[in-house]
């Protein structure tokens, strides 16, 4: 199968389950008009005036987003908090029909959250809320049921490890040890984890990380490849991809884009195309080009939390390939 090929595939992209397990974020956009500054009386600072917000789905949701703008259903399995922010994000799930029921509340969490400050188009200093202590072990266990029940009516399992602090998100130790078990016990399942720190801890599924992640790890990705024994695909950036599997090492070029871009979120992006492409068939090598033209398409789109259509990839196709 070639990437044309599996452009016309892309038809049945609404009859694939894919879930989506991890790290669930929300993505709040605050646009500041600078023509409206004011001076604070009680600091003296300059007070920001936001007059728009932007909600999206962020982290986990941000591949869910992409996956159903790429028409493929979705099942999403997390844990977020009882607040505000997590409203916010079920409601923006929601939004786009993505399946929540698997996302756990829990009032002793935070909802992880990217709240970025827009001025003049471009970002301020981000502020983030994300959780330092473990999640209870009830949160744990449950999450456990729904991975299993959502295994069972998928087509394939996409893995989100967004943080770096061990043991504290939704991504641990015990979580990575169950999805090794799911991978045995439905050897077609297709698993596959983007982890940004621990790519090195999976054992029996499909991996993906970037350059600087595989270097940061003194790893190579066909090292990774013969420890799991599934594929593993390193984004490279403005160099396209790479894929290790069992017929060795395979490279999948970028698309050349130009004018400004916006590279937040180019890996989800990429992830979606990935696993999409995957679950209709394609192997390893075509799949991480579908991969790359979806993030292609997102990362134009300034200032938001981008998607890709699946009229918006054919035409890369038809222009490109």
């Amino acid at each position: 199968m070639n990437i044309r090929e599996l452009g016309k595939k892309l038809a049945a992209a609404p009859d694939i389950v894919i879930t989506v397990l991890g790290d669930f974020c929300l993505d709040k956009y605050l646009y500041i008009d600078q023509k409206k500054d004011e001076q604070s009386l009680e600091t003296g600072l300059t007070a920001y005036q936001v007059t728009k917000k932007g909600i999206y789905p962020g982290g986990a949701g941000t591949i869910v987003n992409n996956l159903r703008s790429l028409k493929a259903q979705t099942l999403c399995a997390g844990v977020i908090g009882d607040d505000g922010e997590g409203y916010e994000l079920l409601s923006a799930l929601k939004k786009i029909n993505a399946d929540t029921k698997l996302i756990l509340t829990d009032p002793a969490r935070c909802t992880s959250t990217y709240t970025k400050p827009m001025r003049k188009g471009k970002e301020l200093n981000r502020l983030d809320f994300k959780n330092f202590e473990p999640m209870s072990e009830d949160s744990e266990r449950q999450l456990i049921k729904n991975i299993y029940t959502a295994a069972k009516k998928s087509n394939a399992v996409i893995v989100l490890d967004q943080f770096i602090e061990e043991n504290c998100n939704t991504i641990n130790s015990n979580i990575r040890k169950e999805l090794a078990i799911i991978a045995e016990k439905y050897p077609d399942l297709i698993i596959y984890a983007d982890s940004r720190a621990y790519i090195d801890m999976f054992s029996g599924i499909m991996i993906k990380c970037n350059n600087h992640e595989l270097k940061n790890k003194k790893l190579d990705g066909a090292a990774l490849f013969k420890k799991n024994g599934k594929p593993v695909f390193v984004t490279m950036g403005e160099e396209g991809s790479a894929v290790y599997d069992k017929n060795g090492a395979h490279t999948a070029p970028a698309i050349k884009v130009e004018g400004e871009v916006d590279i937040c979120g180019a890996g989800d992006a990429c992830t979606s195309g990935i696993v999409l492409g995957l679950a209709l068939g394609a192997p390893p090598e075509v799949a991480a080009v579908l991969g790359n033209i979806v993030a292609s398409i997102t990362i134009k789109q300034i200032g938001v939390t981008g998607t890709a259509s699946i009229e918006q990839v054919l035409e890369v196709i038809e222009n490109f390939y």
